[in-house]
């Protein structure tokens, strides 16, 4: 008898395009490549850890089914990564993670969950708060989701030294320094996991094919991470911490 492989991060892209756009969400609404989970995946990946990713959005999953999904992968870790189309697009995510993270408590309790993205960076305590996950991430993500693995590798888990972790802990809430941000993008997540997300489904926006009835392949690039700027305002400053 085989022994059966541990999963030990699963990325979750919530998404809700069925219930957002309706009967325009099977044609007409574009479908991004969730880029910052691609990045994401590399980073863990390339420190030892096994990492798969489920797009909901793509997959054109409901909350009830992507949490069955995960269920049955049984990640040591779910992190649901809530990022939108724009930096500022998280906060439009929630809904439907917020759905997916108590559809996964009532289908698998033990199921450990992080919340990571603009939106539960900007407002950690209040996310913790309001929704069924047992950690939020208050900073970008990559070095919290690596030292929470790390973690688990221990019976008794230590998250004192979690970095930008946001956790509950006897009747209260707790919070760890925060993490640094990744500075040597070349070298430490160089590219995005595209063979871990299912390329074929994702669609362009019609304005950016001008036009144009063919809008597949698709894919998402991005050129750099965070702002060199502190504009007290902007939606950037709260996972990407300049």
């Amino acid at each position: 008898m085989s022994k059966k492989v541990t999963l030990d991060l699963l990325l979750v892209h919530p998404g809700g395009r069925a219930a957002i756009y309706q009967s325009l969400g099977a044609s007409l609404a574009a479908i991004e490549p969730p880029f910052w989970a691609g990045l994401m995946a590399t980073f863990v990946r390339r420190n030892g850890f096994s990492v798969e990713i489920l797009d909901t959005n793509a997959e054109n999953l409901g909350p009830e089914e992507a949490a069955e999904q995960i269920k049955e992968k049984a990640p040591r870790l779910t992190a649901v990564v809530v990022y939108g189309h724009n930096p500022s697009a998280s906060t439009q995510v929630m809904p439907f993670a917020g759905a997916l993270c108590r559809a996964l408590k009532e289908k698998a309790p033990d199921r450990k969950i992080l919340l990571v993205g603009g939106h539960a960076a900007a407002l950690p305590e209040r996310t913790l708060a309001e929704e069924e996950t047992d950690f939020v991430a208050g900073g970008e993500g990559p070095y919290t989701l690596l030292d929470l693995l790390r973690s688990f590798e221990s019976p008794l888990p230590d998250f004192t030294k979690v970095r930008s972790l946001w956790y509950r802990e006897k009747g209260g809430v707790r919070n760890t320094p925060p993490a640094p941000l990744i500075t040597d993008l070349d070298g430490e997540m160089p590219e995005v996991a595209w063979d871990l997300l299912p390329m074929e489904k994702y669609r362009a926006h019609n304005w950016h094919c001008l036009g144009e009835a063919d809008r597949q392949p698709y894919a998402a690039l991005y050129t750099t991470l965070g702002c060199p700027y502190r504009c007290s305002f902007c939606c950037i400053q709260a996972p990407f911490k300049s």
